[in-house]
């Protein structure tokens, strides 16, 4: 998909606040600046085509090896290689989520299936691709359960998104976990984590076999090299890019119960920063052009996700300043819409 994606503020210039975008919109930013800023003479010259030093600062980090890292252009090529290297398999994806995997697998021919839920037991051989924690919806497959799924099924490879980890208290699995496992390939976002969507950086985590596969079809300077320096800036002052958790989780549940109340909406639960809202009445991008016109506020419509319906949109939790603003813009559309 070109279009349709969450943050859109390309297409709307400068708003108030972003609730459109998953990524976190409070860190600062003035030291990866100045450090870029100082670089800025290495865009005369070629990349390494492969971001090898990199790929094993990232694998020192989680004490992996560098061969069960592989570091890419955002999380979106990781899932467009992972599609390439097993094309024509069957792809079974966990709906509604992303859908770039869904793109992907068909670009390279696959056979694609969905599901609502993991079955209890799973017979279709191929991959099976879930966002975990999810999104639009914010949930999380619990750990014991889906680390027992992947074991008793060593024919499937999961492909799990793990890009909006950083975002819950849930348990999850790690990514040393990730590479014990030899039918796992984990995608991580360094554009969620770091909140720099700009630069367009990921990495995979796998066992070494696994990834070798995916390996052979990366193309050569993918990674550009200022994304490769500020790459080595953030792992080296990750301390920087905390959040409070806690805190954070308490500001989505504060506004799930105000949300909650409005008559004409319901919100679905959430493990993380976001949450996936349903208008009863009325439609997600007549809500989004109000939000926008009147309050330069900009929601993501969700309506285009498989299975969610016209009046499905999506927020990520910011400030609590800011988060009341929406909820009060939110509250006036409702009114106006009974």
């Amino acid at each position: 998909m070109l279009s349709g994606h969450g943050d859109d503020l390309y297409e709307y210039g400068k708003v108030k606040v972003n609730f459109s975008s998953n990524v976190y919109g409070h860190f600062d930013h003035t030291g990866l600046y100045a450090y870029l800023s100082s670089k800025m003479s290495e865009v005369t010259h070629y990349p390494a085509p492969v971001p090898s030093l990199l790929e094993a600062e990232v694998s020192r980090s989680f004490s992996l090896s560098p061969e069960q890292v592989m570091v890419t252009n955002g999380a979106t090529e990781a899932i467009y290689l992972v599609a390439q290297t097993f094309r024509g398999a069957h792809s079974t994806i966990l709906q509604p989520t992303f859908s770039e995997y869904a793109d992907a697998c068909r670009m390279h021919v696959h056979e694609v299936t969905t599901l609502k839920e993991l079955p209890v037991s799973f017979l279709n051989k191929g991959l099976l691709w879930l966002c975990n924690p999810n999104n639009p919806t914010g949930r999380v497959v619990e750990k014991g359960f889906l680390t027992d799924y992947v074991r008793r099924h060593p024919d499937i490879i999961f492909v799990i998104d793990a890009s909006y980890a950083p975002f819950t208290l849930q348990p999850l699995i790690t990514p040393v976990e990730a590479v014990a496992m030899p039918n796992v390939i984990m995608l991580h976002s360094m554009t969620k984590e770091y909140a720099v969507p700009g630069l367009r950086i990921g990495y995979v985590t796998a066992c070494e076999s696994l990834l070798e596969k995916v390996r052979a079809h990366r193309m050569p300077w993918s990674v550009n090299q200022m994304a490769q320096d500020a790459g080595h800036y953030l792992f080296k002052h990750r301390q920087n890019y905390s959040i409070d958790l806690t805190s954070y989780m308490y500001e989505r549940e504060r506004v799930n119960q105000l949300l909650s109340q409005m008559s004409g909406l319901e919100v679905e639960h959430s493990d993380t920063h976001i949450l996936l809202c349903h208008l009863m009445k009325g439609k997600a991008h007549e809500l989004k052009e109000y939000l926008y016109s009147k309050y330069g506020i900009l929601i993501r419509d969700a309506s285009n996700f498989e299975g969610l319906g016209e009046g499905a949109f999506r927020i990520a939790i910011q400030s609590p300043m800011e988060n009341d603003l929406l909820v009060n813009a939110l509250a006036e559309f409702l009114s106006s819409h009974r």
